[in-house]
């Protein structure tokens, strides 16, 4: 059994008069990735802020590693290592240098720490240059080695992939994903991202205007907004007459075109059943293959226009 590093609890924010984050609860396991989405406004960067002690609590708690936030901040933040929007480094000062100064805020920080974490970033090559000769997805890694230089038990990130290239967010992947898995960190990642978070998280917290709407692994939040059914785009030389055959089957049909139609299924086999229906009544079948739903669709379900939300 993993275990728990942290613990959000009936956490609420109140901004002047209005509720921007509404009584709130999830918590986070050693070794894992857990990502918290929403859109921008959705209270992300707020919650962080309040799980970092960076704001106060208005009612709730957070507990890293068992020691309350607001009571015992020092022990708690002990145990954790964060970037919030954009990590912070003398550009004058060369990688090393910068993780020095850090060292001296840090105790217990040795020198062969300070090698290990340089390594686990892949800036070995390059951090004895300038900070400012650095490129953006170079500086958020050393962000990262100043953030697990004392050996955090959680890690938080707050759009860490904001402005990185494709190579910058695949390298940002794989590390955040090695310190966990590997590591036995505990992850935590906010992002408006979807695809990049379906790629690295094992779970995800869905937010939205302040409150959570669902807490599950990205594979139990694509089969429930499913409803557990597949869908499959099928290819014959008639749709509509194709269609039209198999409205007896009270299946629902999406997005007819001159070539194909997309057909959501119960299962594999009622696949085979439909491929034989067509063939026999002389419609030529060119192909069925299932179509992947993405995080993203499935976040715009839940979140967009009226979509089911999760319990």
């Amino acid at each position: 059994m993993s275990e728990t590093i942290l613990q959000v609890s009936q956490v609420s924010k109140m901004m002047g008069k209005r509720l921007i984050i509404d009584n709130i609860s999830f918590e986070t396991y050693s070794g894992e990735v857990f990502g918290f989405l929403g859109p921008n406004g959705a209270g992300k960067t707020t919650t962080i802020k309040m799980i970092l002690g960076l704001l106060a609590i208005d009612a709730g708690n957070v507990e890293i590693c068992g020691f309350n936030v607001a009571k015992r901040f020092e022990k708690a933040m002990a145990q954790a290592g964060g970037i919030v929007e954009n990590p912070e480094t003398y550009p004058y000062l060369s990688g090393m240098q910068n993780l020095l100064q850090y060292k001296r805020m840090r105790s217990g920080v040795t020198k062969n720490r300070i090698r290990e974490v340089v390594n686990i970033v892949g800036l070995e090559n390059r951090i004895h240059e300038k900070v400012k000769k650095y490129s953006l997805g170079m500086r958020q890694r050393l962000g990262l080695a100043q953030a697990i230089m004392h050996n955090p038990k959680l890690l938080v990130l707050d759009e860490p992939t904001n402005g990185l290239d494709p190579a910058g967010i695949r390298e940002l992947r794989d590390i955040l994903k090695r310190l966990a898995h590997e590591e036995g960190i505990a992850v935590l990642v906010s992002s408006h991202l979807l695809s990049e978070m379906e790629l690295m998280c094992d779970r995800v917290g869905i937010i939205s205007n302040g409150r959570i709407i669902g807490v599950k692994s990205t594979k139990e939040l694509m089969e429930q907004a499913s409803g557990g059914r597949k869908t499959f785009r099928f290819t014959v030389n008639d749709p509509n007459r194709a269609v039209a055959l198999l409205s007896d089957m009270e299946l629902t049909v999406t997005n007819i075109t001159p070539e194909n139609f997309d057909l959501a299924v119960a299962d594999d086999t009622m696949v085979g059943t439909i491929n034989a229906r067509l063939i026999n009544a002389g419609i030529i079948l060119l192909g069925a293959a299932p179509i992947e739903r993405s995080l993203e669709d499935v976040f715009i379900e839940i979140t967009g226009g009226g979509g089911n939300q999760i319990a």
